[in-house]
């Protein structure tokens, strides 16, 4: 019986210049590694590449190591506890949360805890890459969460993410090729909701008119587009009538206290900062609302009501509560069959900025008066106020400069 030839096994054999390591692994798949980096500690990092041939390999090999060549080696911590949820948490607590109203600071912890912690936090945070965010991304857009609130996750991943490459946790930002999609967007009338409907305003003021504590309220908030929070925190050292000007210098904020795990163990209100910086400011007042305010005044000291406070709980003269401001809303909604408006206190916010966009005031003005921090803000708010009649009066507009501009001069004597 003839001898049969052996089949010798594949060999890695001596690397030739710039290939790194490269060998065959048992499934038969050829690999490489190249040394791309140092850990702070100077331990190596190796990136490894795979083929189906040792050629494809050591093509593969050589670009990587003309790539680090180029731009020199990657420095990465050496810290070994790199879990996702724990340098997350870790920058939330200290370099975020110090800087964030409490009602907001807990916002973004039930963000993390109920959404980002149950989908990454069991990964390593180079393991979180773009593509596994955008599949996150993605499945978020189809569950009914708002555009604006997938909007601030993806803001704070991204800003977690800036801190991560600054110390080296990671080499680059997988939240920059994000794409958030959004599900649908509103139509103009679920917009408009915000406001008081124009076929209503008019029923709902005259109601108004009739009660003596809501009167001055309600005509405060259409009027100058106060936050809640901002009128409830009025006092009259804030209001000059011979100028018929309002300062709007504090607001009422909420506030929270949590435990080492970022769980709500106490709340309560204080009066403190505005909403932004932005939002201090002085509004001059209608005459409507300077009548009322002084109509007002009379009021609470015909009822023996005293407070430094312009709106207080008509019994105990302390300042008002948001919630007891909201009772009274529907309270006087169910009296006058309102119940089915979506009229809540901000609804008056919303209509003070829909009225002067209607009547074509300046959004850079209606922000200012506002209190927002950008145009873009007030725009995106109220986009829907931009009716079929202000595109009309453009072309109308644009017709005119154009007559202007073909318009034939008459001949000139001297070329006669």
């Amino acid at each position: 019986m003839p001898q049969q030839i052996k089949k010798s096994k594949s060999k890695a054999g001596r690397r030739g210049n710039n290939e790194g390591s490269i060998y065959q692994r048992k499934d038969g798949r050829w690999a490489g590694a190249v040394i791309t980096g140092y850990k702070t500690d100077g331990r190596p990092i190796r990136t490894t590449v795979y083929g189906k041939t040792r050629n494809e390999v050591a093509a593969k090999v050589a670009e990587k190591t003309n790539e680090v060549y180029v731009k020199g080696y990657t420095n990465v911590s050496a810290r070994d506890d790199t879990g996702f949820q724990i340098l997350c948490k870790e920058w939330f607590d200290i370099f975020i949360a110090p800087g964030l109203a409490s009602v907001t600071e807990e916002h973004r912890r039930m963000m993390m805890r109920n959404h980002l912690f149950p989908e990454f936090g069991k990964f390593d945070i180079k393991d979180v890459d773009t593509k596994r965010l955008q599949r996150f991304f993605n499945a978020k857009t189809k569950t009914g969460l708002s555009a604006d609130f997938i909007g601030k996750m993806k803001y704070l991943l991204n800003n977690f993410f800036k801190y991560a490459m600054k110390q080296n946790y990671v080499t680059s930002n997988p939240v920059e090729d994000v794409v958030v999609r959004k599900a649908g967007g509103k139509s103009s009338s679920e917009k408009s909701g915000k406001a008081l409907r124009p076929e209503i305003r008019e029923n709902v003021m005259a109601q108004v008119m009739e009660n003596p504590i809501l009167k001055p309220i309600i005509i405060t908030f259409t009027l100058t587009g106060l936050r809640p929070q901002e009128l409830i925190a009025l006092v009259w050292e804030n209001i000059n009538i011979e100028n018929k000007s309002i300062s709007v210098k504090q607001a009422v904020n909420r506030t929270r206290e949590f435990d080492s795990e970022g769980n709500v163990i106490s709340k309560g209100v204080k009066i403190g900062k505005t909403k932004t910086p932005k939002s201090v400011r002085t509004i001059v007042m209608p005459d409507a609302v300077v009548e009322a305010l002084q109509e007002w005044k009379h009021y609470c000291k015909a009822n023996d009501i005293h407070s430094a406070f312009v709106f207080p709980n008509t019994t105990t003269g302390e300042m008002r509560t948001y919630s007891g401001l909201r009772s009274n809303l529907e309270r006087f909604k169910k009296r006058h069959g309102l119940q089915n408006e979506k009229i809540s206190l901000y609804t008056f916010r919303h209509t003070y900025a829909t009225i002067l966009l209607e009547q074509r005031e300046n959004p850079k003005i209606v922000a200012n008066l506002m209190g927002h921090t950008r145009v873009s803000t007030t725009l995106d708010l109220y986009s829907h106020v931009v009716d079929d009649e202000v595109y009309k009066q453009t072309a109308r507009t644009l017709d005119g400069a154009f007559k202007g501009l073909t318009k034939k001069n008459p001949p000139d004597s001297s070329t006669v």
